[in-house]
């Protein structure tokens, strides 16, 4: 950034504290002049014509004085209204920023800030067969390879949450079925990964709030779990209810920022 850069804002205000100073001082001369054209005409005047002369230095005065302090005014207005706004908006900038993470948080509205479950766009999985019968590869992994995404939400027909599958845990499980020997990573099936307890876990630590509720009870949620790192926003507020939509915890750590 060059000096000039730097000082662009004094040099603005240096500026506008010149135009109002000229302001003023144009404004206080020309008051002074028709006040002394004013004396002189009525103080010069004879006696038959004082009456009149005085009459009409009122009128004339009554008429140039008001439109002269409109003029200054808005001129005025017109150079310094826009310094005072920017102070005002500076000064809100540095309220917001004073925030804490957890007040922020609880300002934003969860609807506000989660994934969409009816989006077309939204990866999800809808488990309309047994577990057995839905394999690892072919199914969980191409979906993930095709939508680019390392989180899938596992869905029933009537659009409740069963399980919140990351790709590190099928990655994970293949490996390790893999180097035990134990079965061929082709036939590995969301039964099979489930039965370890220990993904299953992880699969279902997600929670759920309510669509009124706040970012700060999302956070909440996931602090009371370590292995949550996946909230749901629900009908009702509870896992057994119609997911609406999606927070995880890269967006609550975005929007906890200040």
């Amino acid at each position: 950034m060059t000096e000039n850069q730097y000082n662009t804002p004094q040099a603005n205000s240096d500026e506008r504290a010149k135009i109002g100073k000229g302001i003023i001082y144009f404004a206080i001369t020309v008051i002074a002049i028709l006040g002394v054209a004013a004396m002189l005409v009525t103080g010069l005047a004879p006696k038959d014509e004082f009456p009149l002369r005085a009459n009409l230095v009122k009128d004339i005065l009554t008429a140039l004085l008001p439109v002269l302090g409109t003029w200054v005014g808005t001129v005025l207005a017109f150079y310094f209204s826009r310094e005072n706004f920017i102070a005002a908006a500076e000064q809100t900038s540095n309220l917001v920023r004073q925030l804490t993470p957890d007040q922020k948080l609880q300002a934003i509205p969860v609807v506000d800030a989660m994934i969409s479950m009816t989006d077309p766009n939204t990866t999800k999985m809808i488990i309309d067969k047994p577990e057995d019968q839905i394999n690892l590869k072919t199914e969980l992994l191409a979906l993930f390879n095709s939508s680019g995404r390392n989180r899938l939400p596992l869905i029933d027909a009537d659009g409740k949450i069963k399980y919140m599958v990351h790709r590190s845990i099928i990655d994970k499980f293949i490996a390790e079925q893999v180097l035990s020997g134990n079965k061929e990573p082709e036939k590995l099936t969301l039964k099979e990964l489930f039965e370890d307890d220990r993904y299953k876990l992880v699969s279902t630590a997600f929670g759920a709030v309510n669509r009124d509720a706040k970012l700060n009870a999302v956070k909440a949620s996931m602090d009371g779990n370590p292995d949550c790192s996946d909230v749901f926003v629900t009908e009702d507020g509870t896992r057994n209810s119609t997911a609406l939509g999606w927070i995880t915890n890269i967006i609550l750590a975005e929007k906890s920022k200040v």
